[in-house]
């Protein structure tokens, strides 16, 4: 996620001084008595668990990751213990008994810490759990473990429920709360500390892991932590066992909830939207096997075998047959390497690879000017790879300049590829012989860029590509 450094700033500053106004701006009203906006927010905020959960599951049926794994336990647990002791017990318009509210709490916990491990689990792929149980396999197994365990909660609750501290009991009477109840049980003003520590430990491993690995996910997911840090905290001052009232915390976790489905459902959208760039990677790697074993291995036959070809025919001939087949072998290679590329690899670095073989080639020598760690989607990289390739390639043909100059930079949102020399020039608006001005204008047209030639007679040429 671009910016989720900034993001996170931003919620973490907004929530504290909303936090800190509820705190000491009392008159301001952030706690009143409203049941039925209660009952429809601890409806919604499991059922966009669930909706967030199993949108997470699609991306541990493609991953199989323990960190997508954790994720959709955490999620499993909050959604069915607010379900089970929260829900259920508001719809049905009945006061919480402790045992159900002291419950809720451990699933809320239970939830949190799996939300922070989360964070911080290995990335390493399931294997060989994959392979025995399936994806599939192991989500049932998950969930049946998420079961047993709030079953568990719940059964502990209900055997000491005598020792436990009693809930508080909500204020009867309407309107807002005057003032913020910091005077409840302690027990219960400790727990939802913990659980904002928990949630800000989350938010900062989090917005590690989105840094590291440059996936915007977790990026929503530590803003999303940052939310949730927030609500806990409120609920120190207006405590969520208060069934009939909505607070700001409650606001804070509904948040929290919408940006984990807001960041699931940009996780699909981005699945679907590269899944076709995926089939098309894979049938280029196809090709660049094929290039590889077959037309490449020909190639090198060829030039070898060249050489025996002394004394039958002239030596002329014989050179133009070894350039002839070593500009082929080239060419094949320059086709096999974007094709069979890490779909990561820098554009700068690939971009730098191609062009100086090109250079080597022909005898020139080049200049480069790039920006390192630009990444582009391997379609739009590869074919500015190529456009370099085909400017430099014709620069140190016809322009008769030793020395090209190639330069790539950022510009705003997109890149600009620049390869210019001090040669013969040419004069643009006279139709060419060859195909490559057409070929670089066709590959930067065809991934949404724009390929700009200036040149005149005598006065160089500059090739601009901007994608």
């Amino acid at each position: 996620m671009r910016g989720a450094r900034i993001a996170v700033l931003i919620v973490s500053v907004t929530s504290a001084a909303v936090t800190v106004a509820a705190a000491l701006l009392p008159h301001l009203n952030f706690a009143y008595r409203m049941p039925a906006l209660r009952a429809a927010l601890v409806t919604a905020a499991p059922l966009i668990a669930l909706i967030t959960g199993f949108l997470i599951f699609g991306r541990l049926l493609r991953r199989a990751r323990l960190t997508e794994l954790t994720l959709a336990c955490s999620l499993g647990v909050l959604a069915l213990s607010q379900l089970a002791f929260v829900t259920v017990p508001v719809l049905a318009g009945r006061a919480w008994p402790d045992p159900s509210a002291w419950a809720s709490q451990a699933g809320s916990t239970l939830g949190a810490v799996l939300f922070a491990l989360a964070a911080f689990v290995p990335r390493g792929r399931l294997r060989r759990l994959r392979l025995a149980l399936g994806a599939i396999g192991t989500a049932l197994i998950a969930a049946l473990l998420l079961i047993a365990a709030l079953l568990l909660i719940a059964a502990l609750a209900a055997l000491f429920a005598a020792y436990l501290p009693k809930v508080p009991v909500a204020p009867v009477a309407a309107g807002p709360l005057p003032w913020p109840d910091l005077n409840h049980d302690a027990t219960l003003a400790t727990l939802e500390a913990v659980l904002a520590a928990v949630y800000a430990v989350a938010a900062a491993g989090f917005l590690r892991r989105s840094e590291r690995s440059h996936d915007e996910f977790f990026g929503w997911l530590a803003i999303a932590a940052v939310l949730a840090a927030a609500s806990h905290l409120n609920y120190l001052l207006y405590p969520s066992l208060y069934s009939p009232f909505v607070s700001i915390g409650d606001a804070f976790a509904v948040c929290s909830y919408a940006v984990l489905l807001t960041g699931s459902a940009r996780e699909v959208w981005s699945y679907w939207r590269e899944l076709p760039e995926v089939a098309v990677l894979e049938e280029r790697r196809r090709i660049a096997r094929d290039l590889h074993d077959g037309l490449a291995q020909e190639l090198a036959y060829l030039q070898r075998n060249l050489n025996s070809l002394d004394g039958q025919v002239d030596k002329e001939l014989q050179a133009r047959l070894r350039r002839a087949a070593e500009r082929a072998q080239l060419e094949v290679r320059l086709a096999i390497d974007p094709l069979a590329a890490p779909r990561r690899q820098p554009v700068n670095v690939a971009i730098a690879q191609a062009v100086s073989e090109v250079a080597a080639r022909d005898h020139v020598t080049l200049e480069l000017d790039v920006v390192p760690g630009i990444q582009l989607p391997a379609i739009r990289a590869e074919a500015l790879v190529r456009i370099a390739c085909e400017a430099v390639g014709n620069a140190a043909r016809h322009s008769g300049d030793r020395r090209v100059s190639l330069s790539l930079r950022r510009q705003g949102s997109r890149v600009r590829l620049r390869v210019s020399d001090h040669g013969a020039g040419f004069d643009p608006g006279v139709a060419a012989d060859g195909f490559g001005l057409i070929a670089m204008r066709d590959r930067a047209s065809s991934v949404g860029g724009d390929l700009r030639i200036s040149s005149a007679p005598g006065q160089g040429t500059e090739v601009e590509a901007t994608l």
